[in-house]
């Protein structure tokens, strides 16, 4: 098991585990491991962490009542996302401070939505992205959120660096980008890629701490979406990886109009 391409299953009921697994292994082509306890589930991580792409976590374990299991998982730069019985606002923000990737609750209904992020965040180890911003705190921010989307970034410190890097990495898929930068605000860097890269082959996010006319003046010039900060975790991760499956869609269909001209 070389391909990194594995789900870890961490579930103490047997017949729950059973239940994940069998959906995971017909909703996706990725093979499950599978254990039942903290101590299954570390020596699986410690063993075979590499081969591991995304751990899907029970946080009440019967040896692990404080939930250890998902500081374990990102020790080990696992992303994870956490399958839970119950939710509330306490339990929100205890899974954002724990960089947990997404959360669902335990039902039929939610499963579909969990195994639409595994295939993305399978897909995303692939994704290189550009986050320019003049804060560093906030160019950290992103990437922290980018890396548990299994998304590798290159950071800029305003526009100019940003088209310089972009120049030099043609594979980049995304630029995540500020309005407020010196030497070329967020508005020039996104008009300076539109002349050379559309929308349908690289996706930009702007980012502003006011919407409103900034919101539209980054549509206008070419971005494909906007946030506003302070950015809302669960916020970024469903407009990024909408974007990066939206390229996909675009990729596919011009593959698709390829073949039927030939």
């Amino acid at each position: 098991m070389s391909d990194h391409r594995h789900v870890l299953v961490v579930e103490d009921s047997r017949v729950q585990a059973k239940i994940i697994s069998q959906h995971i292994a017909e909703a996706t082509p990725f093979p499950t491991l599978v254990a039942h306890s903290l101590a299954e589930a570390m020596e699986a991580m410690t063993r075979q962490h590499e081969n591991i792409f995304v751990a899907i976590l029970d946080r009440n374990l019967p040896d692990d009542p404080d939930g250890h299991i998902v500081s374990l998982a990102k020790s080990l730069g696992i992303p994870s996302v956490v399958m839970t019985a119950s939710f509330s606002e306490q339990v929100r923000r205890q899974l954002l401070e724990e960089n947990v990737v997404d959360y669902f609750i335990k039902s039929m209904a939610e499963m579909t939505a969990m195994e639409r992020l595994i295939e993305r965040l399978y897909k995303n180890q692939f994704v290189r992205a550009l986050v320019a911003d003049d804060s560093r705190l906030f160019r950290l921010r992103l990437t922290s959120l980018l890396k548990n989307l299994n998304i590798s970034a290159i950071e800029a410190e305003d526009g100019r660096q940003a088209l310089d890097i972009l120049a030099q990495n043609e594979d980049i898929r995304l630029v995540i980008t500020d309005y407020n930068m010196p030497n070329l605000d967020g508005f020039g860097l996104v008009e300076e890629i539109r002349a050379t890269r559309p929308k349908d082959k690289l996706a930009i996010i702007g980012i502003s701490a006011e919407g409103g006319g900034q919101t539209v003046k980054f549509l206008k010039v070419g971005a494909n979406d906007f946030l506003v900060k302070p950015v809302e975790v669960e916020e970024f991760t469903c407009r990024v990886n909408q974007q990066l499956d939206m390229l996909e869609i675009l990729e596919n269909y011009r593959e698709l109009c390829a073949k039927v001209k030939d």
